[in-house]
């Protein structure tokens, strides 16, 4: 055949990979709803058109009401109500994919060239793989289709009279869409910087060359800079509004910090501990290959580029949210440098002739194609049980019923309560989206507006269970219930035993996703003598094995649940939870754990040692192992004990509990300079607990006296 045969059939492959890309990104970004703040986002949409105006304070808690608020997200915040009203849940999962399709679209038009067709698909695939974290139809995907679309008309377009008019208009939609706008100035300030540099400085190589814009063009640019940076004050708060999102950027030091230590979204992609781990992976090694196309390509280096890649890594770098902007600049410095790389000085493989080139080009194509085919498949797999159907729900389409309280707030909604309530920081946007009208939130996802010094204050109540602090909120505030979200994290127990302590509020609701106290007031009153919950009367609710049949699942409500019962003393209701959940699925080893505590508190330990055997054979987590551990020295088998804590910290090697529960059990078995030695380790860890210090000490002098130093205590005969 001849060499145009193949050449033609390469590209033909190639595209047939472009189009398999774009069915992935579109497959892929349909994933069901699951993020909070859209609830929050789709309240406010309805909130704006229904009064016709922006709020600048706010309207949706009861601990700020009437602050002050910069609501830049308030057209995305329209848009998606107007979705959603017209074309429901699903209508917004289609908008999501509309708009990350447009999104890949821009960025092939920015990097494809036939001679590095393979290479446009591959890292396009890479950014996919960083993008799929932020499928959460929030005004980020917005952000990115503008960001793209900036860079298209810089870098494609910036001579044409339309590129000037297009990026203003872009710039007013992106002030009112996202906060990220002035990402849109900060480009064109790249271009103008990089131009600036390359006229005025020295540089190495032919760095001064490469994409150098005429002398109109780059006034034409610092222009464009002045305009687009006038179009950020275009928002209902004009000046303040446009300056109010840098000014949270450069207070994210200090104080705000903590936001970062509790907010998944906000840590940090890379740090000691995960540089080498497979966390974010994809995102690392578009990291090495951007740096190393700028290595192999370190003779042309285009300005612009470098100062790109440079700001949008420390960028990304600084929270996870941000991966995405660096991806895209990945690509594009990727893109950029391929140009002027001569590939046959990189691959030591020497091709005899073209022919051979395509038909290796051919096969390579053809395999990433399976790579994508098969990658599509695993993710259609993707599901989990619905145990209101008892059956399997896709991960695609539809509303998550593992993402949200959801059954607790259709009790809120079905019984028509009212008031101020105190929530968990996870559960205020979904409240807001959802019941709103009839209850105002204690704190929400909007953490610029809230500040630090307040979600420090929370975290006194959601963490410690601080009473006074709460008593303090709940007369300025009148609160009058209290909504604990335990679907996306187990509620602390010191705020459940705190709100349980009150004798003026009743449970009126716990299920497997939520906790719901009222305080009784006239208001609640119907509702307590109606709903109250008797925990001494508690009774779990077995699910039906014959529907069931032999589908294998986790049986999380039960146990979920009885967190939530143990953590309030009810410690048989628990068990009850746990032996149903052992029924579903013999093997579950977070029934056996919940076994092991209620045998431990009876001090029957052979039976508790059983229960945390199990759930360290079918775990061997740290909670397992620590159960079995205590176990084991409860039943006075040391060294096992010893053993068990040392696997504990050899995965986790500042736990505290496995320090102090070495050091007691080298000191019961006699051994006071081993057990000395663990406290001395943990002390210089900066694990020291006065109290455990203390009983530790405790124990070696209590030996001394009854049997003598250096004698050990006789063990049990093993059965």
């Amino acid at each position: 055949m001849s060499e145009r045969f193949w050449k033609n059939l390469s590209l033909t492959i190639g595209w047939l990979s472009i189009g398999m890309l774009f069915a992935l990104a579109t497959f892929s970004s349909s994933l069901e709803i699951k993020d909070l703040d859209l609830w929050l986002h789709l309240r406010m949409g309805y909130w704006i058109w229904q009064h016709g105006f922006v709020p600048a304070y706010d309207v949706l808690s009861c601990t700020i009401s009437g602050k002050a608020w910069v609501n830049h997200e308030w057209l995305f915040q329209i848009l998606v109500y107007q979705v959603q009203k017209a074309f429901g849940f699903d209508g917004l999962i289609s908008m999501q994919s509309i708009v990350v399709a447009v999104t890949f679209l821009m960025l092939l038009f920015l990097g494809y060239s036939r001679k590095q067709q393979f290479l446009v698909v591959l890292t396009l695939v890479m950014v996919l793989m960083v993008y799929q974290s932020r499928f959460t139809i929030r005004p980020d995907i917005f952000s990115l289709l503008f960001f793209v679309l900036y860079i298209y008309i810089l870098s494609l377009h910036v001579s044409q009279r339309w590129a000037m008019y297009a990026l203003v208009a872009l710039q007013v939609l992106w002030s009112n869409m996202h906060g990220f706008f002035f990402f849109g100035p900060l480009l064109v300030g790249i271009g103008v910087l990089s131009e600036f540099i390359k006229r005025h400085l020295p540089l190495p190589f032919e760095w001064n060359t490469v994409g150098r814009l005429n002398d109109g063009e780059y006034t034409a640019l610092k222009k464009i800079l002045l305009l687009v940076v006038l179009a950020c004050c275009v928002n209902p708060l004009t000046f303040k509004g446009a300056w109010y999102p840098l000014s949270v950027v450069f207070h994210l030091a200090g104080d705000n910090r903590i936001f970062f230590a509790h907010i998944s979204e906000l840590e940090k992609p890379i740090t000691a501990a995960t540089i080498f781990n497979n966390n974010y992976i994809w995102y690392k090694i578009l990291i090495i290959l951007s740096c190393f196309s700028f290595i192999f390509n370190r003779r042309k280096i285009d300005i612009s580029s470098l100062l790109m890649w440079g700001i949008f890594l420390g960028f990304s770098l600084a929270a996870v949210r941000n991966l995405i902007f660096f991806a895209v600049a990945a690509y594009m410095v990727i893109m950029v440098n391929a140009i002027s790389i001569d590939w046959e000085d990189l691959v030591p493989l020497r091709f005899t002739t073209d022919i051979f080139k395509y038909i290796t080009g051919i096969l390579c194509k053809l395999a990433f194609m399976l790579w994508m085919l098969n990658l599509g498949i695993h993710m259609s797999s993707n599901g989990y049980f619905d145990f209101d159907t008892y059956n399997r729900k896709s991960e695609f389409f539809g509303v998550s019923k593992r993402s949200y309280p959801y059954k607790a707030v259709d009790f809120l909604m079905r019984e028509r309560i009212r008031g101020n309530f105190f929530n968990d920081f996870n559960s205020g946007a979904y409240l807001v989206g959802r019941v709103n009208t009839n209850i105002k939130v204690f704190i929400d996802g909007r953490t610029e507006v809230y500040g630090p010094a307040f979600f420090e204050t929370y975290q006194k109540i959601w963490k410690d269970g601080n009473a006074k602090v709460f008593a303090d909120f709940a007369r300025k505030d009148n609160i009058t219930g209290a909504f604990l979200n335990n679907i996306r994290q187990q509620v602390p127990p010191e705020v459940l035993k705190m709100f349980h302590s009150f004798k003026n509020w009743s449970i009126v609701y716990l299920d497997y996703d939520a906790v719901i106290f009222l305080k009784q007031t006239p208001l609640n009153k119907p509702i307590i003598d109606r709903f109250a919950v008797d925990l001494t009367k508690w009774k779990p609710k077995p699910m039906d094995l014959l529907k069931l049949g032999t589908k294998r699942i986790e049986p999380f409500p039960f146990i979920n649940r009885a967190y939530l019962l143990e953590a309030l003393g009810a410690d048989e209701a628990a068990f009850s939870e746990a032996k149903e959940a052992l029924a579903v699925a013999p093997d579950y080893g977070p029934a056996c754990i919940v076994l092991g505590k209620y045998y431990n508190k009876r001090k029957d330990y052979h039976k508790a040692f059983e229960y945390y055997r199990l759930a360290s054979m079918y775990l061997s987590n740290q909670e397992a192992r620590l159960g079995l551990a205590q176990a084991y020295e409860d039943l006075k088998f040391y060294p096992e004990a010893v053993d068990q804590y040392q696997l504990v910290l050899n995965s986790f090697p500042k736990n505290t509990q496995a320090y102090f529960g070495m050091a007691r059990a080298y000191a019961l078995e006699g051994q006071d300079k081993k057990s000395l030695s663990m406290l001395s380790t943990a002390k210089k860890l900066g694990l020291e607990d006065k109290v455990d210090v203390q009983k530790i000490h405790d124990i070696i002098n209590t030996k001394k006296n009854k049997v003598g130093v250096g004698s050990k205590p006789t063990r049990l005969k093993k059965n």
